[in-house]
């Protein structure tokens, strides 16, 4: 039980020091030391996502105050219960 549990957390400490997070950590850290807070972050990313599902400019959920947490799958539901899908992904050949 003990290799599994050491195997799974230096699994999980790979991942917290692979590239592409540690590039996203630096970018995010570049962000908030220009001023721009953890709010205006989460507003972005969930006007990025209401973008991924194809909610018009003038749709009243752009309006709408920020979730808390836009990890939240009744987000998601809500979405998809207007009606709205992700935009399908082109495929390079």
């Amino acid at each position: 039980m003990k290799n599994k549990f050491t195997r799974e957390f230096l699994a999980n400490t790979d991942d917290a020091h692979s590239g592409k997070l540690v590039d996203i950590q630096q970018q995010l850290d570049e962000l908030q030391q220009n001023g721009m807070t953890a709010m205006d972050i989460r507003t972005v990313l969930f006007n990025k996502m209401l973008d991924v599902y194809q909610v018009p400019r003038d749709h009243f959920l752009r309006d709408s105050e920020t979730p808390e947490r836009i990890d939240d799958p009744t987000i998601v539901t809500r979405l998809k219960q207007l009606g709205f899908s992700k935009k399908s992904r082109q495929q390079l050949h």
